[in-house]
């Protein structure tokens, strides 16, 4: 088939020309979107400035076929032939070249963003100046490959072939180097070969082919110093070395001399740098998540943005570190060291003074935050109140006594803590860690426990009442003589924990006495309601009127959402307090059309003490389906639901 027939065929929407024989087509310049070519036979095709985008070339033989300067976005070229072939200057985006055949194929200055080359066949490919960001190059075969000049930043080489490949001056920032295999032909700069030796020292696949190790090194100092690296047996001198942007993860740094190096913006995530000189190091944006900087020297580093969350800095000496920013979520700070040049906002120092609030010999005066006024080593046990320590580690700390109501454990590592005799109204431990800890005594009333973990917990004569404990983990837990009156206990099982003596009223009862509020009470409630519920601003709703007055039946005006014009969109609820028990019925919701026309609201909700029976439901859906007014209906089983997940708004309008 020719180009001509081809082409006349593509016109008429045919789209599938699987196996054909297009040995020498000229198809340069022509438009091909969506065709599917798997299997063609493309060999010596002239496809150079053709626009493919999303063709199915995979399996093709495309052997010294010219594609120089064509639109292969999104192209399928797995499996595909394309030795000898001129990819030059393509636009190969989002390509998937899994197991091509690509032996000396031309792909410089190609922009290959995103490009799938797993198990790529590259060997004397040329890459030069190719734009490799983020591509997948893991147990590709680069060897004799030429990748001068090329972008490799966040590349993925994990157990590439690049014996004899030609790397220099290519940029190699977070590229992922684990298993890549180099030999004493691989032109590599040192500074990525020292992280590439890091990384791979795990492997434990040095030998004496290796082009860099030290038996080879006839003509380098034999102590391998570069630009400050000191890679020598034994103790690692990493000092003033630039590991930017590099990708060090999982390696072992243990008592390494880190002093002055340079390490910003590099993955250090679950590294064991225990022990180890980071002093005036340069950790900013630095990934260290799940590190161990145990015993480390950290004074004068910078940290600043660095993410250490779950990193072990228990002894490790921060005086006058730059902390400004840094996530430390669940990072273990007892006994770290800060002083009056630390930087390290408020809420970490906060939990820093907690975790070593009676640990004399560690805590140095820090004037620069005066807002908790904690320039000496007194304990307040009022100074808490209200306070966010959620993400910290706060392991078997002692509270006793402490004065922690409204303050937030949101996911905080609380494990074998002390809480007794611990003031926690309305506290939230939503999803936190609370294995073995003590809240005996504990005023528990309101508090948040959804998804916690309480297995072990002895929460022996604590005060629990209205708490909400919805999925949360009480295997093995102690509840004897505890107050469990009113809580919420959705989906839990009780059976695996102790409850002899407590106050239990045994239900997922969570309704409430209506008989207990008016009808300006409930209004008041169901506002309450809308503003937590839509998360309102003041400035979004408003109550009209007092209950019973001439309100034009509107109870509440709110704005939620908005329409195809992006106006915010008005809303307009009813409120009805229904003492009788009765349902409420069509016939008691009257001109709701008319009202909304009237007051220009495309949204209406009713919001009952009682059940919404068929007719009204009816009349609400019939609404909603005619006209694209929106509906929101409340009875009285989601109120009480949505008040049992809020026990604090609860708590305003309804007693014991």
């Amino acid at each position: 088939m020719d180009a001509e027939e081809l082409l006349a065929l593509y016109e008429e929407g045919k789209r599938d020309f699987q196996g054909l024989d297009l040995e020498n087509i000229d198809l340069s310049h022509v438009y091909l979107r969506d065709a599917d070519l798997s299997h063609a036979y493309l060999a010596d095709a002239d496809l150079s400035n053709a626009n493919l985008n999303n063709v199915d070339l995979s399996h093709a033989y495309l052997t010294d076929a010219d594609l120089s300067n064509a639109n292969l976005n999104n192209v399928d070229l797995s499996h595909a032939y394309l030795t000898d072939a001129d990819l030059s200057n393509a636009n190969l985006n989002n390509v998937d070249l899994s197991h091509a055949y690509l032996t000396d194929a031309d792909l410089s200055n190609a922009n290959l963003n995103n490009v799938d080359l797993s198990h790529a066949y590259l060997t004397d490919a040329d890459l030069s100046n190719a734009n490799l960001n983020n591509v997948d190059l893991s147990h590709a075969y680069l060897t004799d490959a030429n990748l001068t000049d090329a972008n490799l930043t966040d590349a993925y080489l994990t157990d590439a072939y690049l014996s004899g490949a030609d790397l220099s001056n290519a940029n190699l920032n977070n590229a992922d180097l684990s298993g890549a295999i180099i030999d004493s032909e691989t032109k590599l700069h040192y500074k990525w070969y020292c992280v590439w030796k890091l990384i791979n020292s795990k492997f434990n696949i040095f030998d004496i082919n290796l082009t860099y190790d030290d038996t080879d090194l006839e003509d380098h100092d034999i102590n391998l110093v570069i630009n400050g690296i000191d890679l020598t047996v034994g103790d690692i001198n990493l000092s003033n070395a630039d590991l930017s942007c590099a990708k060090l993860y999982f390696i072992n740094l243990s008592s390494a001399n880190l002093s002055g190096t340079n390490f910003s913006n590099s993955d250090l995530s679950g590294t064991n740098l225990s022990g180890a000189n980071l002093e005036n190091a340069d950790l900013s944006g630095t990934n260290l998540s799940g590190a161990n900087l145990e015993n480390a020297d950290l004074s004068g580093t910078n940290l600043s943005g660095t993410n250490l969350s779950g990193a072990n800095l228990e002894n490790a000496d921060l005086s006058g570190t730059n902390l400004s920013g840094a996530n430390l979520e669940n990072a273990d700070l007892s006994g770290t060291i800060i002083d009056d040049k630390t930087k390290i906002d408020d809420k970490w120092y906060f939990v820093w003074k907690i975790v070593n609030g009676e640990s004399d010999n560690v805590i140095k005066r820090y004037y620069q935050l005066s807002l908790f006024n904690l320039l000496n080593n007194s304990f307040d046990h009022n100074q808490y109140v209200g306070k966010d320590l959620s993400n910290s580690y706060l392991q078997h700390l002692d509270f006793i006594g402490s004065n922690l109501s409204f303050s937030i454990f949101y996911r905080a590592d609380c494990e074998n803590a002390n809480f007794t005799n611990t003031n926690l109204y309305c506290a939230n431990f939503h999803d936190a860690n609370l294995r073995g800890v003590n809240f005996q005594n504990a005023d528990l009333r309101y508090a948040n426990f959804i998804g916690a973990n309480l297995q072990g917990a002895d929460l022996s004569n604590a005060d629990l009442r209205y708490a909400i404990l919805i999925g949360a983990d009480l295997t093995g837990a102690q509840f004897t003589n505890a107050d469990l009156r009113y809580i919420n206990l959705h989906g839990v099982d009780l059976t695996k924990s102790k409850t002899e003596g407590a106050k239990f009223t045994m239900f997922d009862d969570i309704s409430c006495s209506w008989n207990q509020i008016n009808d300006e009470q409930f209004e008041k409630l169901c506002y309450d309601i809308l503003l937590k519920e839509h998360n309102l601003k003041l400035t979004n709703i408003d109550k009209i009127g007092n209950s019973r007055s001439r309100d034009g039946g509107r109870d509440i005006v709110f704005y939620k959402g908005v329409d195809i014009n992006k106006k915010p969109i008005k809303w307009i609820a009813q409120c009805k307090l229904k003492s009788d028990k009765r349902s409420l019925g069509s016939s008691q919701v009257t001109d709701i059309l008319d009202m909304l026309l009237a007051k220009e609201a495309k949204g209406f909700c009713i919001m009952t003490s009682s059940i919404i029976d068929a007719t009204l439901h009816d009349k609400l859906d019939d609404l909603r389906d005619k006209t694209g007014i929106e509906v929101e209906k409340w009875s009285y089983l989601e109120i009480e639901r949505f008040l049992a997940e809020h026990p604090e708004i609860k708590a305003r309008y309804f007693k014991d």
